[in-house]
């Protein structure tokens, strides 16, 4: 981690702001429907990334392997939105009028693509500027079982590890002959099999070499009662941020559920006039 991400504003909040930033995000982004709108949440998600000290190429190299998965998720979408009444229809994609392609259809796979990189993109945020110490020590203060704590905190801390292993085993892939840029998507799913059995198997013995050292260091021996070396204390800069994201969250989810806002078609109708 370098020495920007370290001073910057997000990396130096408590890591409570930080847990409550996160599930704000979370709620926000599942009260909207819109791809207007979840664009501007990818924005916003951009900015806090370039705002915490990382830079261009570091957010490409997290978003480049979630490029297939939203390809997915919008293949996997838009065919089966269900269209509005009198929607125009501008073509259908099997004969005998099925799976009709509409504006609601095209937005609808949209929207949960980007949804599911902003997903990515802000818990990937959080747990990079989050150390595993300070997500264990917050948990505790939530009065969470001490087993459950360190479980969660070990599962965030992992996604990045978890990333680096995958990108190893790609590169070694590749160096044995095997190729992963393909513009059949079929073909470039296939490619990626191989990388799965070897993934989880090298998840398998990290879980393994964790636990080892986990009770190498004594956490069996009376959790509850253990002590930590750092301590959490809320600061002025803490209760601005989670005031502003607890307004933020409370007003989308009362626009969303109490006013119809942020529907798939939201800004696109109001385009349209």
């Amino acid at each position: 981690m370098n020495a920007d991400i370290k001073n910057s504003f997000l990396y130096n909040l408590d890591p409570r702001t930080k847990m409550f930033l996160l599930l704000s995000l979370i709620v926000i982004g599942c009260s909207i429907f819109d791809p207007f709108a979840v664009a501007l949440l990818l924005l916003l998600a951009y900015a806090l990334y370039r705002f915490s000290g990382f830079s261009g190429i570091q957010i490409w190299r997290i978003t480049k392997p979630l490029l297939l998965a939203f390809f997915l998720f919008f293949i996997l979408n838009f065919p089966f939105a269900q269209p509005l009444p009198n929607e125009t229809v501008y073509f259908y994609l099997l004969p005998g009028q099925h799976l009709p392609v509409t504006a609601t259809g095209i937005f609808s796979g949209l929207a949960s693509a980007m949804r599911f990189v902003f997903f990515i993109w802000t818990a990937d945020l959080i747990t990079s500027v989050t150390p595993t110490s300070s997500i264990v020590l917050t948990m505790n203060k939530a009065k969470l079982p001490p087993e459950a704590s360190i479980a969660i905190g070990i599962a965030f801390s992992y996604i990045p590890v978890l990333k680096s292993e995958i990108s190893t085993v790609i590169e070694a892939q590749k160096a044995r002959g095997a190729s992963f840029e393909s513009s059949n998507p079929f073909r470039k799913i296939k490619a990626y099999i191989p990388v799965i059995v070897p993934g989880l198997f090298i998840s398998i013995l990290k879980g393994q070499e964790i636990s080892r050292a986990i009770e190498a260091r004594g956490f069996t021996n009376d959790p509850l009662h253990r002590t930590y070396r750092k301590s959490l204390k809320l600061q002025m800069k803490d209760f601005f941020v989670m005031l502003i994201a607890f307004a933020a969250m409370a007003a989308v989810v009362y626009f969303s559920s109490k006013k119809g806002w942020f529907e798939t078609l939201f800004t696109w109708g109001f385009l349209l006039g």
